[in-house]
C-alpha cells in the first residue's frame, strides 16, 4: 500500500511565499521584490512551466498555518500536523505504508524533483552579502572620514604645487624693490617649494601603506574562515527516487540539491540536511537540538502525528537542518529547505546593517576636533600672515595657512593605529581566535556586557554524572534505617575509590547502555551513543576500573533487551550465560517509573529516604536516573515482551541499586574568568534556551548569580524567561524613541538587574542585545558582547 489519493479539498490553508537561493532576482539573487519565489528566463518563456510552478507554489501553500504572512520571519508550519497520505500528495512524493521506504517505489520523481529544484533553488542558508575584495580595499583606501581628512591634505598640497610653483620666486623679487631682502624671501619660497613636494609623497604613502596591512590581515582572516567552512561541508544523503517509469532508484544526493518531497534515510552521528518530518524512526531515537534551543539535554523523536495546538519546535516528530542524530535511525521525508528552515529563518532574522565599531565612532569625534583647530589655527596663521610687517605675495600667504593648517594633522595616527590593531590580532590568533575586522579588537576592549549562551561555551557541552547515590545499605530495611549516600565527583575529575555499592551501581550502567566504544587509527576510545548513555557509560567504567572486566564476563551476554521508549521511559536489559538457568534483568529510567518495579516500593520510609535524595539532586539542576535489577531464578526458551503487560518473566521486586545525577557541568576556569570580567567592570549574563533552573544553578556555580540571593526588589528581573519576552519585543527590527513608556520601564530594570534569560530563542537573544545596547549603562547604551549559537 502506498500513500497516493486524489488530493482533498478541504484543506486549503493560506500559506507563505518562501524565498530561496537559486541566483535569479536582484541583488543577492534570493527573492523579488514581492516576496516570491524567482524565476528563470525558461520559466518566463515557457507558459507551461510557469503554470506548473503557480501549481508546485498553491501545493506548499497548504503547509502553513491561516496566520502565516508573506515574507513571515518566524518559523510556522503545520507539516508536524498533517497524516501521512495527506503529505504524500502536498508534496507529490510516495510513501510506503510503514514510513521505512525501504522497499518499493518512494519519493520524488526525477521530474517532479527538477521541477522542485527549478522553482525552490538550493538548499542552502543565504549568506550575507560579500563586498568584493578589491572593492573593499578601495573603500579602505579612499573611505573612513580619517583617511579622507588625509585625502584632503594631499589634494591640497598638490593643487597648491600646481598653483603656486613658479610664481613665489617671481613675486619674491617684485617684494625686494620695495623691501629689500630678495635674498631672504627666494631662500624661504625655495624651501617651502621643496617641503610641499616631499609632503604629498609621504602622506600618500602611508594612508596606502596602512589600507594595503588592514586589507591584508581581514583579507587572509576571511581566507581562513572559508576554508574552515569547507571543511564542515555536509557528506551525501542516502534518499530514494522513482524514475519516469515510477521504478524505485537510489540515490546519494549533495545536500544543497535536496527539495521538499525528498525522502532520506537518517543515522546516528548524522547531520540532519534539511528541516524533516519523520516517517519512520527507531525506539529511543535522540536528536541534539542544542544549537537551536539551548537545550542541552538530548531530545526523543517520534512517527506520530501531533495535533494543531502544539508549536513546531515542540513537535518530536520534526528535524531540523543544522542538528544531530545521536541515537538511532530514521527515514525522513524533507519540507523546508534553506532559508525555509528554522536555521534559516534564525539567520534572516539576525541579519542587519553593520553598526560602527567604538574606534571608528571615537576617530570620527576626534577628526572632527581636529578639523575645527586645524581651521581655526590656519584662520589664525593668515591673520598673522596678512597683518605680518614682512610683505608677502598673497601665494606665499595662502601657502603659510594651508602649511599651519596640515600641521595639525596627525598623519602618524593612521599606522600606528592599524599596526597597534593587527599586533593585538596576531595575539588573538594565539589563542585560536579569528578576528574578522581588526578594529573589532578594540571595540572588545570597551564592552561592558558579556552575554553568553551556557551549553558548550560555559559548560562543555556534554554530560557528565556527577553524582552517584546509593544505599548505606542494601534492601527496603536498610535503606530506611539509613538512607543513601552521595559520592560527589571530586575536583580532579573523578570518583573516590569505588566500594561494594559504588562498584555495583557501575557494572549495572555497563551492563544497561547503548553506547558503544570505538578505537580511532590512534588507539584512543571513542564513546558513541546517547549524551546521557555515554556519560552513564563512563562513570561505570571509572568506579569499576575499566568496563572490560565487567563486559566480558561470560555472565554478562545480553540476552534480551527492551529499549528506551518515550512511554515507558525506562530501559531494560537481560544477562546471563546463553543456555543457563538463571540470569540478570536490569531497568533503568526515570525515577518515578523505575522504583514501581521495585521492593522498595512497599516501604514508604525507604521510598522516603530516596525521594528526599532525588529532591537534593534535582535542586541542583541534576537530571536524575534509576536503576535497579533483580535475579531470574528461571529463564524461558526466548525472551519475549515489552513492557509489564505481556512480558514472559516478571518486572517486579527488583532491587534498588542507586541513582544517577547527571548534568553538562562547567567548563574549567569559566568561575575564574567571571570573576576578572566583573572586576574589569564586565557585567556577564548568561542567555540560554534551556530550563531556567538548570541556568540558575549554573549561574551561581560560576559567579554569575550569588548563593545569598540577590536584592528584593531585583529578584523578578534575576532571571527572566522567554515566556516574559513574548509582549517585550519592539514595534519594528530594533527599539527606537517611540516605545511605549512600560516597555522602556521594564527594560530599562531589566538590563540593569538581570543576569540570567531563560527559555529564550534566537530571536529573542537578538532583542536582548538590542535592548542593552539602547537601555544599558544609566540610557546611553551599553557595548553589548555575545558569544555562543
Amino acid at each position: 500500500m502506498n500513500y497516493q489519493q486524489p488530493y482533498p479539498q478541504q484543506f486549503q490553508p493560506p500559506y507563505q511565499r518562501l524565498p530561496v537561493a537559486n541566483g535569479a532576482g536582484p541583488g543577492n539573487g534570493y527573492t523579488n521584490g514581492n516576496g516570491m519565489f524567482p524565476r528563470s528566463s525558461s520559466m518566463v518563456s515557457s507558459p507551461s512551466i510557469v503554470v506548473g510552478a503557480e501549481e508546485i507554489r498553491q501545493r506548499y501553500r497548504k503547509l502553513q498555518p491561516h496566520d502565516a504572512l508573506d515574507n513571515e520571519k518566524d518559523y510556522k508550519t503545520i507539516v508536524h500536523t498533517v497524516e501521512l497520505p495527506k503529505l504524500a500528495v502536498i508534496l507529490k512524493s510516495k510513501f510506503s505504508s510503514d514510513g521505512k521506504c525501504r522497499e518499493g517505489p518512494c519519493g520524488l520523481k526525477e521530474e517532479q524533483a527538477a521541477a522542485f529544484a527549478e522553482e525552490f533553488g538550493k538548499n542552502q542558508i543565504s549568506p550575507p552579502r560579500k563586498e568584493n575584495k578589491w572593492l573593499k580595499l578601495l573603500r579602505q583606501l579612499f573611505c573612513g572620514i580619517f583617511n579622507i581628512l588625509l585625502w584632503v591634505c594631499v589634494v591640497a598640497e598638490v593643487l597648491l604645487i600646481i598653483i603656486f610653483s613658479g610664481s613665489n620666486s617671481k613675486a619674491a623679487a617684485q617684494v625686494a624693490n620695495s623691501s629689500g631682502s630678495a635674498v631672504e624671501l627666494e631662500e624661504e619660497a625655495s624651501d617651502e617649494q621643496e617641503a610641499d613636494y616631499v609632503t604629498p609623497i609621504i602622506l600618500s604613502a602611508v594612508i596606502i601603506m596602512a589600507a594595503l596591512l588592514q586589507w591584508y590581515a581581514e583579507q587572509k582572516a576571511e581566507d581562513q574562515m572559508e576554508a574552515m567552512q569547507k571543511l564542515q561541508q555536509s557528506s551525501l544523503v542516502p534518499a530514494v527516487r522513482r524514475d519516469s517509469a515510477g521504478r524505485r532508484m537510489e540515490v546519494e544526493i549533495d545536500p544543497v540539491d535536496l527539495v521538499p518531497g525528498d525522502v532520506i534515510f537518517i543515522e546516528a552521528g548524522s547531520r540532519i540536511p534539511a528541516d524533516v518530518r519523520i516517517l519512520h524512526c527507531t525506539e529511543g531515537m535522540e536528536v541534539d537540538n542544542s544549537a537551536l534551543t539551548g537545550e542541552s539535554m538530548p531530545e526523543p523523536r517520534v512517527t506520530k502525528t501531533e495535533k494543531l495546538t502544539c508549536a513546531p519546535t515542540e513537535a518530536r516528530n520534526l528535524a531540523y537542518f543544522g542538528t544531530t542524530v545521536l541515537k538511532g535511525n530514521a527515514t525522513c521525508v524533507v519540507h523546508a529547505i534553506g532559508d525555509s528552515t528554522f536555521l534559516g529563518k534564525i539567520a534572516q532574522g539576525i541579519k542587519s546593517s553593520r553598526v560602527k565599531s567604538t574606534l571608528e565612532i571615537q576617530i570620527e569625534h576626534f577628526v572632527t576636533i581636529i578639523a575645527c583647530v586645524a581651521c581655526i589655527v590656519g584662520g589664525l596663521s593668515l591673520l598673522a600672515n596678512i597683518f605680518s610687517p614682512v610683505r608677502r605675495t598673497p601665494a606665499m600667504i595662502l601657502q603659510n595657512s594651508a602649511t599651519a593648517l596640515f600641521a595639525q594633522v596627525p598623519e602618524g595616527l593612521l599606522p600606528t593605529v592599524t599596526i597597534s590593531l593587527m599586533i593585538a590580532s596576531g595575539q588573538m590568533v594565539k589563542r585560536e581566535v579569528l578576528v574578522r575586522k581588526i578594529d573589532a579588537v578594540e571595540t572588545l576592549g570597551c564592552v561592558s556586557v558579556f552575554c553568553s549562551d551556557k551549553t558548550g561555551t560555559l559548560t562543555k557541552g556534554e554530560m557528565t554524572v556527577q553524582d552517584l547515590a546509593v544505599p548505606r545499605r542494601p534492601g527496603p530495611g536498610g535503606i530506611a534505617a539509613e538512607g543513601l549516600e552521595v559520592v560527589v565527583r571530586e575536583p580532579g575529575g573523578l570518583f573516590p575509590k569505588a566500594t561494594e555499592q559504588l562498584s555495583l551501581l557501575g557494572s549495572c550502567g555497563i551492563l544497561n547502555n547503548g553506547a558503544n566504544v570505538r578505537y580511532d587509527d590512534d588507539g584512543e576510545e571513542k564513546y558513541v551513543g546517547s549524551p546521557t548513555e555515554v556519560a552513564i557509560f563512563r562513570a561505570g567504567a571509572e568506579v569499576c576500573d575499566g568496563f572490560e572486566g565487567v563486559k566480558n564476563k561470560p555472565e554478562s551476554q545480553r540476552l534480551f533487551e527492551i529499549p528506551f521508549n518515550a512511554e515507558n521511559k525506562w530501559m531494560l536489559t537481560v544477562h546471563g550465560r546463553p543456555g543457563a538457568s538463571t540470569a540478570v534483568a536490569i531497568i533503568k529510567g526515570a525515577p518515578d517509573r523505575v522504583l514501581k518495579f521495585c521492593s522498595v516500593q512497599s516501604d514508604p520510609a525507604a521510598l522516603a529516604k530516596i525521594e528526599a535524595c532525588m529532591q537534593e539532586l534535582m535542586a541542583q539542576a541534576r537530571r536524575v536516573l534509576c536503576i535497579a535489577r533483580r535475579e531470574l531464578p528461571s529463564v524461558p526458551a526466548k525472551f519475549e515482551g515489552s513492557g509489564p503487560d505481556d512480558c514472559n518473566f516478571p518486572l517486579k521486586a527488583f532491587e534498588f541499586v542507586g541513582l544517577y545525577g547527571i548534568e553538562d557541568p562547567p567548563k574549567e576556569g569559566v568561575d575564574e574568568a567571571v570573576l576578572k570580567a566583573q572586576a574589569a567592570g564586565v557585567r556577564v549574563v548568561m542567555v540560554t534556551g534551556d530550563h531556567p533552573e538548570t541556568a540558575r544553578a549554573i549561574a551561581k556555580r560560576i559567579n554569575i548569580l550569588d548563593d545569598e540571593g540577590d536584592v528584593e526588589q531585583a529578584s523578578e528581573f534575576t532571571v527572566i524567561t522567554g515566556a516574559q519576552l513574548e509582549s517585550k519585543v519592539p514595534k519594528g527590527d530594533n527599539f527606537t524613541d517611540d516605545e511605549d513608556d512600560d516597555l522602556v520601564d521594564w527594560w530599562t530594570q531589566a538590563v540593569t538587574d538581570a543576569r540570567v534569560f531563560a527559555r529564550v530563542s534566537p530571536i529573542h537573544k537578538q532583542v536582548i542585545v538590542q535592548a542593552y545596547q539602547k537601555y544599558g549603562f544609566d540610557g546611553v547604551g551599553d557595548i553589548c558582547a555575545m558569544t555562543g549559537d
